[in-house]
């Protein structure tokens, strides 16, 4: 597996894959686009964590609009909603996040290299590792 792809424009680095963390844990690095981000989506298999670096993003959790900057970390609760968007200037974030979600960012990246992703084949790769959005998947963009 390749450890540095691109994912819908962001530049994603896996640092540490599920398997090299005894199975409780994956480390990505992202460095995001201006004004992109997720659907909302929760991770019914652990919480998730941000750590903001560079740029600014407006999270989405629960039910709070949260602005960060660097230096910041944003703690996503198990199951919690939430989504963000990247600041104009772009961004760069280390996520720490639920068991195998590095294979769903792999396995999407190397789709969309090939060809066309639709959202309900990135809905069910996303389930399948443990994240499943709540609104459409026409995200990204």
């Amino acid at each position: 597996m390749d450890r540095t792809f691109d994912f819908h424009g962001t530049l994603v680095t896996i640092k540490s894959m599920t398997c090299e963390t005894g199975g409780i844990y994956t480390i990505l690095y992202a460095v995001h686009p201006p004004n992109t981000g997720p659907a909302l989506h929760v991770h019914p298999r652990g919480s998730e964590c941000f750590y903001i670096v560079k740029g600014g993003y407006k999270f989405i959790l629960g039910n709070k609009l949260i602005d960060v900057t660097p230096g910041d970390l944003v703690v996503v609760p198990t199951n919690t909603p939430h989504k963000f968007t990247v600041g104009n200037d772009g961004g760069e974030v280390l996520i720490i996040s639920s068991p195998d979600l590095e294979n769903y960012f792999s396995q999407v990246s190397s789709l969309l290299r090939t060809g066309t992703v639709t959202c309900e084949m990135e809905s069910q790769i996303a389930q399948k590792y443990g994240q499943v959005f709540l609104e459409s998947t026409n995200h990204w963009k």
